[in-house]
């Protein structure tokens, strides 16, 4: 019985939100604001200048997921990760080199059609999303992929062969977006699968 308790606590603890930290190296660029204690709001205050911020948790042992809704030019935005020893550029993209050596993103439809950037590489063919959708990531460490969820829906072309801590990253381009970061969690177990057409591209 104790044992069975102690599994059963550990998984409450999993399943657990985890506190949203953010490094912000230019603070001139990026406002925050606390929403209901819980959410955190991204808001950007340079216009026509990409910049980067990151999460400071370090994603590791286990399946972690960010959830995220861009608004106010979210067409301009993206999330992903990028190498945990990296120190980026702030007012570029991860588009942009030499970010785009340690890095990969999901980007909204402003920077193409669905499409996913990593290490140089790209591949169209997710949704190509835009401001008050859901966006997630959900990064398994055990199977080194990173893969992506519109409102609900895992998309087909995913990141594969991850073997090193990485951080969450978010970016945008206009004065005035914001990203809301509604949870940062670490998972019991994935919650991708497989799906139709799927596409990988390589870490």
């Amino acid at each position: 019985m104790k044992e069975n308790n102690e599994k059963y606590r550990l998984q409450l603890v999993r399943d657990k939100d985890f506190p949203i930290a953010i490094i912000n190296p230019d603070p001139s660029n990026f406002d925050f604001a606390d929403i209901d204690g819980k959410h955190k709001m991204i808001i950007k205050k340079r216009d026509q200048s990409s910049g980067i911020v990151s999460l400071s948790q370090e994603l590791e042992n286990g399946t972690w997921e960010l959830e995220v809704q861009f608004s106010n030019g979210g067409q301009m935005g993206g999330i992903g990760i990028v190498q945990g020893s990296y120190s980026f550029l702030t007012r570029a993209s991860p588009r942009d080199e030499p970010n785009c050596d340690h890095m990969a993103s999901y980007q909204g439809t402003g920077w193409g059609n669905g499409e996913i950037r990593c290490k140089g590489n790209h591949i169209e063919g997710n949704t190509s999303f835009t401001d008050n959708q859901i966006i997630k990531a959900e990064y398994d460490s055990e199977k080194g992929t990173l893969i992506f969820f519109v409102d609900g829906f895992q998309q087909p072309v995913y990141v594969t062969g991850i073997k090193e801590k990485v951080r969450f990253i978010v970016f945008m381009y206009y004065t005035g977006a914001t990203c809301t970061i509604r949870s940062l969690k670490k998972l019991t177990k994935p919650t991708s699968g497989h799906v139709p057409n799927e596409q990988t591209v390589q870490w």
